[in-house]
């Protein structure tokens, strides 16, 4: 697999060891880690619904999981039928159940790749609601006295599908615009502050796949917000999901309420549109906007 198992000296709190991945036929790290739980003996397999296999964790062990800032796997095998399985761990812990090991979810020297992508959605371990209420505490005050969070900015920068996350000004500035209600848009460090804010959100709660490097060369060394366009993740998936079933839990309506949209859904709908109809207008004219700061 071109990585380096690395056991937990005894006494563990509930990870066995890491699973360091190397650059392929090499010896150079790639510094990307999953820690493991290891259970082995029939005991394990006892408890089978549909081909999955049950595991009941210690409470202790799931806080302890939950906490940890790594992946975490956990490998079931049975010596007797010669069978190791596994499954990622993190995405089960929201509820007080076992966790589930799909019997045909083999562990070989085939699933790097799936290992990787799983070391980068599964770092943290919050619930849908949690990113979420960690945006909404990212306000940013406009001058009509008005305020919008980081629900906003997500909302803003989110395709009306919700396959992608574009970074853009001129979807912000279409926010702002829509919020502004004629008053004039002022663009100045405040709003900056807030994009760089939410950004760090972003990547702290793997939304998206990564692009923190061409995020500050623009950001530092071009002193301008860069146009980026990537890939949401699993999480990010998720955390849009939620957010668009769940709307009137999250999203400012008081910023809004000079335009008189009674219906949280429609609002959100409303902000995806315009955000993307900005979007689209600028490809359309084959312009790149810049705003300098």
């Amino acid at each position: 697999m071109d990585a380096i198992w690395r056991a937990t000296p005894n006494p563990d709190l509930g990870i066995d060891g890491q699973i360091e991945f190397l650059e392929p036929s090499s010896s150079i790290s790639t510094g990307i880690i999953v820690a493991v739980q290891v259970k082995s003996g029939e005991s394990y397999f006892k408890n089978e619904t549909n081909g999955f296999i049950k595991y009941y964790p210690e409470k202790k062990h799931r806080r302890y999981w939950k906490k940890l800032n790594l992946p975490v796997i956990l490998i079931l095998h049975n010596p007797t039928e010669d069978l190791t399985i596994y499954t990622r761990v993190k995405h089960q812990l929201s509820n007080e159940g076992p966790i589930t090991v799909s019997k045909q979810n083999y562990f070989n020297d085939k699933v790097r790749e799936e290992l990787i992508t799983i070391s980068r959605e599964d770092k943290f371990c919050l619930s849908e609601a949690e990113i979420l209420m960690d945006f909404k505490k990212a306000p940013l005050e406009l001058d009509n006295n008005r305020e919008i969070t980081g629900i906003e900015f997500l909302l803003s920068c989110i395709n009306p599908e919700g396959k992608y996350f574009e970074l853009r000004m001129c979807r912000i500035v279409a926010l702002l615009e829509l919020v502004d209600n004629g008053s004039g848009v002022s663009i100045g460090s405040d709003v900056f502050d807030f994009v760089l804010r939410c950004i760090i959100k972003v990547w702290s709660t793997n939304l998206t796949e990564p692009f923190q490097r061409e995020f500050e060369e623009m950001w530092y060394g071009g002193r301008m917000v860069p146009d980026i366009l990537v890939s949401l993740t699993t999480t990010g998936f998720n955390v849009v999901e939620h957010l668009l079933s769940h709307s009137e839990e999250y999203i400012s309506k008081s910023a809004f309420e000079h335009l008189e949209y009674e219906d949280a859904e429609d609002l959100v709908n409303l902000v995806l549109r315009i955000t993307q109809k900005e979007s689209d207008g600028l490809d359309n004219f084959d312009k790149v906007g810049e705003f300098l700061f």
